[in-house]
């Protein structure tokens, strides 16, 4: 019998290079019935990154039909190897010299063994282990889709997820993750292939291997992220487009429509490829412009749409978790993602003076491109060849999504782009100088590249880099147990949430945790509305500041009424409008409606009717006038009084009845006792009966001192985390 160790490993592989294996099979069937033929080399690269694109189309469609199972992708798979291809395409390329050659196949060859060596191991990146994979392996348990509205993630485009799922049904996260290194092989073998076709190969070498050996692209590639796929699919979508222009063969643009999609598909930043892809061609054609848009447009929308119906279907908003204003719903709050866009856009900064360094060389923003990139500036004197300019415009616009998200690995899809536009600028040298300046900077990125070198140069606080070739974990001989308890924090801590909490129930956490080896679905705070509503509820007790302890109180003559709005005035950013308790009163006799809403967020106005201290209704955005709240009762009843229990967290808060007067009184109310143990019960009524809390969550302390003064029962402690369970 064989090691299970390497059939482990074997499975791994198979599993990667099935999938590659079919999304070549795709496109090469996809571009003979389109009879598009290419030179060689270019043809098999183009094809097997679009039919990445129609595999990740046809996985999803799988998932709505609950058909993600191993068998039903082996019968797909095969049957698609088996269909009959035609033969290759006999004009070649223009040849690469044999000095460039050599220097491509060398640094290619070396550092792919540190990147397979990091792929095949098993995975351990942050976002990979969380959500990536943590999606894939939910989709996989489930054999497809599911309404999850509890993990903002979930709602995001998953185009390359559904690629992880095809690997993953044979090979689980080490496939998965080897197959965005597939994508990290093909982008320079494109790079290279491109610059033969434009008869600059020096220059695409030397692009290709700077882009390859960028220490945040290699790292991103080898892990279960998808910033390194949606390079090479915009890369390939402009390659065809350069194609195109050039032979004006109209069958070009149905692929790179596909491609447009898909880089939407794999990343909502990457609707920006469909923009470049349409403004290329109308510019390119005016006259034949509407054809031309349709023939773009239709397979663009074929891989973009059903991730837009998704959520349009199951959230109420296309664009989850972003534009809730504009498409209001109950599942992601208007005040986080105000919060998430602002802490990306700036990460905190307090000035972007040095931003060009930090992602270059620190590595402060998540990692480095590398020093050779500090170079860019130079790509503007690749605006004299024709390929520069077009180079630059695409570099333009795939740096338009950046200020979104100033972290280093935002700027892998124009890398590409800006590197080709430096190896034109070199050559414009003499031509003797040109090659040995460019054969020195591919040897510098191969030296700079290297993980113990990047230690050296970057700063202290550098970021996400490959640390080691792993080859031992790569081929389990150390038991992938023992890899990951060294390398992922949380491992260990995911494995004792497998034995404790069963499959069905959910854990609510205060941080995010590795989902893709846990069962249990695990709910972040800030992840969704449901989660902050539990943060919300768990602060409550020990925060004087979010009780209703601030009462308002409006009285007014005796006067009937049917309903009544309370109408928020002013504008304040940092205030949040939240009412714990309204209560209306005819003398002594309190009077209860029979009907509440507001505006905005609806859906929680009930909780400021539940008589539940540990609850409130919050607007979950800053306040500003045209906010407020209605109280219907059956039909006319006379009212005298209304009481608001308020928070002090909210002073600049504006509120008054509208249609007629009232007085406020603003009355201190006293404090209405111990309300742990009430938060316990109130969080087990909305279904969680676990929660995770990391020792800096404000109440850490508070509960660990004195758990059953909570109601609660510790069950888990590991590494300053401690999990919790409601009796």
């Amino acid at each position: 019998m064989g090691n299970p160790r390497n059939c482990i490993s074997g499975v791994i592989v198979f599993g990667a290079l099935f999938t590659a294996a079919v999304c070549w099979a795709l496109g090469r069937i996809m571009f003979h019935r389109l009879g598009i033929e290419l030179k060689q080399v270019e043809q098999d690269l183009l094809a097997a990154v679009t039919g990445a694109a129609v595999l990740s189309l046809a996985v999803f469609l799988l998932c709505v039909v609950k058909g993600a199972r191993t068998p039903v992708f082996l019968a797909f798979g095969l049957t698609l190897l088996f269909v009959k291809r035609t033969s290759q395409p006999r004009n070649p390329l223009p040849p690469l010299p044999r000095f460039w050659k050599f220097i491509f196949a060398g640094a290619f060859t070396f550092y792919a063994l540190l990147y397979l060596s990091n792929s095949l191991a098993p995975e351990s990146s942050p976002d990979g282990t969380s959500y990536h994979l943590g999606l894939v392996a939910r989709y996989f348990r489930l054999h497809g889709f599911e309404r999850l509205t509890t993990n903002m993630y979930a709602n995001l485009s998953q185009g390359m997820e559904m690629l992880f799922l095809f690997a993953f049904a044979f090979g689980r996260h080490s496939a998965a993750a080897t197959v965005h290194c597939m994508f990290l092989f093909a982008l320079p073998l494109l790079m290279v292939c491109y610059a033969r076709r434009i008869v600059h190969p020096a220059a695409g070498v030397c692009a290709a291997l700077r882009v390859y050996l960028s220490p945040i692209v290699g790292i991103d590639g080898v892990s279960a992220y998808n910033d390194v796929a949606l390079a090479t699919a915009a890369f390939a979508m402009f390659y065809l487009l350069e194609i195109w222009r050039d032979t004006e063969d109209d069958d070009l643009l149905i692929p790179a429509g596909l491609l447009a999609g898909c880089c939407f598909a794999i990343k909502y930043t990457g609707a920006i490829a469909f923009f470049y892809a349409l403004t290329v061609v109308l510019f390119s054609t005016w006259n034949r412009g509407y054809r031309l848009f349709i023939r773009l447009a239709i397979p663009a929308s074929l891989m973009a749409l059903p991730w837009l119906l998704k959520n349009a279907i199951w959230l109420g908003n296309p664009l989850s978790p972003f534009f809730n204003r504009l498409f209001p719903n109950p599942y992601i709050h208007v005040a986080f993602e105000d919060f998430y866009r602002g802490y990306f856009h700036n990460y905190a900064l307090p000035s972007l003076k040095p931003l060009f360094w930090m992602v270059t060389v620190g590595g402060q923003l998540g990692g480095q491109i590398g020093p050779l990139f500090l170079l860019a500036p130079l790509c503007l004197l690749s605006l004299r060849f024709r390929a520069g300019r077009h180079c630059l415009l695409a570099a333009v616009f795939f740096l338009i999504p950046y200020p979104q998200n100033i972290g280093a690995r935002f700027l892998i899809p124009a890398l590409p782009f800006i590197a080709l536009g430096i190896g034109l600028a070199f050559e414009l040298l003499p031509p003797d100088f040109s090659r040995v300046s460019l054969a020195l900077l591919v040897v510098a990125a191969a030296i700079l590249a290297w993980p113990r070198v990047i230690d050296k140069y970057r700063a202290p606080a550098g970021g996400w880099q490959i640390v080691t070739m792993p080859w031992q974990a790569a081929l389990h001989i150390i038991p992938p147990d023992t890899y990951l308890k060294g390398h992922l924090a949380g491992y260990t801590l995911a494995q004792r949430l497998n034995r404790l909490i069963p499959a069905n129930q959910r854990i609510w956490s205060t941080h995010p945790l590795p989902e893709s080896y846990i069962t249990p679905t695990v709910l972040v705070d800030r992840q969704s509305a449901e989660g902050e509503l539990i943060e919300d509820i768990l602060l409550m007790p020990v925060r004087d500041d979010m009780q209703p302890l601030w009462d308002l109180r409006f009285t007014f003559p005796r006067r009937a009424l049917d309903r009544v709005r309370l109408i928020q005035t002013v504008t304040s950013a940092g205030d949040i409008w939240s009412i714990g308790e309204a209560r209306f009163y005819l003398g002594d006799r309190e009077v209860l409606p029979s009907h509440a809403d507001a505006k905005p967020n609806p859906w929680d106005i009930a909780m400021a009717l539940d008589y539940n201290p540990v609850t409130r209704w919050r607007s979950w955005e800053s306040i500003h006038p045209g906010m407020h709240v209605d109280f219907a009762f059956n039909g006319p009843m006379e009212l005298d009084r209304i009481d608001l229990y308020c928070s002090h967290d909210q002073w600049k808060i504006d509120v008054r009845p509208e249609g007629f007067e009232a007085k406020l009184e603003k009355l201190d109310r006293k404090p209405v006792g111990d309300l742990r143990r009430l938060a316990g019960r109130t969080i087990k009524a909305r279904g969680i009966e676990y929660f995770l809390i990391g020792s800096d969550f404000p109440v850490a302390a508070d509960i660990r001192q004195d758990p059953q003064r909570w109601g609660l029962v510790p069950v888990i402690e590991y590494a300053g985390d401690t999990v919790y369970r409601i009796p």
